[in-house]
């Protein structure tokens, strides 16, 4: 009855704290609104390039043609010379350039080997990725397409040439999004990370707004108590976020919501353990939201999500499990969502997160303790 009556005190005092409540509830939901926006076209189409075409021949303007006709290009200039096209990607003005040398149709027909060279402005990944891709795939139809005319020029049945020319295929099947579309490879990842920013930030506020009440008795009862009212506030958020994610973003949703909202829970008490920790040691709400914020890329970044965990080195990745939970949590989150990962295969992840918890949360305790009763002295 005592923890009962506490808890009710708790949900009574977080609910008329505004900033906490804009926070909790409104925050992931407005920056899934945001983000899911920014993200809403698939692709990347209508890539501006340019070309020059020393050839212009009737087989180099069915190149042209090609890329043209193409939803993933926008042909934008047609140049006269190699420095105009230079210039062109070097002012930005275009993406990629498109150089067919002069003969090149002869030297086909000829079976001597001819390029077409693709220039791809490389300092955008997302744009230069995907306009090399496509154009490296439209140029090797083209290829391809040509050798078997050029064999069946030589007398040769079609049905044989095509085997001449195409010794061997494959086949291919991507799994969960077939697409692979930025859209469902991001928003889950981006909603986890809203997660992590809106507790860390709602915990760090409670304690230093509340820290000497916290300090004082009944310490882990206070706080627990408080953490069941925000964890509910931001679990409500979070879900609200994936729901709007399937049904206004279109992302596929896979998995067992149960094992989703366990992960979220339990990463909700790993991460307040930092939250904690800082917000004590700070002790002033500005300077807290200035480094939690700060937090935020380089936690993302490092947690396996953008870049693979098997990539990155391995005492960092060993430096980064033991002071930040993010790791866990944030790329399994994401599969067990859209790829419907079951409990048992993600099962180690939320132990890993549960001893951070132990470990830490003591020590956040501690140090909260600690700060605040030093305060209490020092008055």
């Amino acid at each position: 009855m005592l923890f009962l009556r506490m808890l009710f005190e708790e949900f009574k005092s977080i609910i008329f704290e505004k900033d906490v409540i804009i926070l909790l509830v409104l925050g992931p939901i407005f920056l899934t609104f945001i983000f899911g926006g920014a993200y809403l076209n698939s692709y990347v189409e209508d890539i501006p390039i340019a070309v020059l075409d020393e050839d212009n021949s009737s087989m180099s303007r069915m190149i042209l043609q090609q890329f043209s006709e193409d939803d993933r290009f926008n042909l934008c200039y047609n140049t006269n010379s190699r420095e105009e096209l230079k210039n062109l990607i070097d002012s930005r003005k275009v993406h990629m350039g498109l150089y067919i040398p002069p003969d090149f149709s002869k030297d086909v027909t000829t079976l001597e080997s001819s390029d077409v060279l693709i220039v791809v402005d490389g300092s955008n990944m997302v744009v230069g990725n995907n306009a090399y891709a496509q154009a490296a795939s439209i140029i090797q139809t083209i290829a391809a397409g040509t050798q078997i005319k050029l064999i069946e020029a030589k007398g040769i049945v079609p049905s044989l040439s095509y085997n001449i020319a195409m010794p061997f295929q494959f086949t291919d099947r991507i799994l969960y999004d077939p697409k692979m579309t930025y859209m469902n490879y991001l928003i889950v990842g981006f909603i986890g990370v809203f997660l992590q920013q809106v507790m860390l930030s709602g915990v760090g506020i409670s304690v230093v707004k509340k820290g000497e009440y916290l300090a004082g008795k009944k310490t882990f009862k206070k706080l627990f108590a408080r953490l069941i009212v925000l964890s509910t506030l931001g679990l409500a958020s979070t879900f609200t976020s994936i729901y709007i994610a399937y049904s206004f973003f279109n992302i596929p949703i896979k998995g067992n919501m149960q094992v989703a909202f366990l992960m979220a829970l339990i990463f909700i008490l790993a991460i307040s353990c930092p939250a904690i920790i800082l917000a004590a040691l700070v002790k002033d709400r500005l300077k807290f939201a200035q480094i939690s914020f700060m937090l935020s890329l380089p936690t993302f970044a490092t947690s396996g999500y953008l870049w693979t965990m098997d990539q990155l080195p391995a005492p960092l990745i060993t430096g980064i499990k033991m002071l930040w939970p993010l790791i866990y949590f944030v790329r399994p989150f994401d599969e067990v969502i859209v790829k419907g990962l079951s409990f048992e295969v993600v099962k180690g992840n939320i132990m890993e997160m549960l001893i951070y918890t132990l470990i830490w949360m003591p020590i956040a305790i501690f140090i909260l303790k600690k700060r605040y009763k030093q305060e209490e002295c020092a008055n």
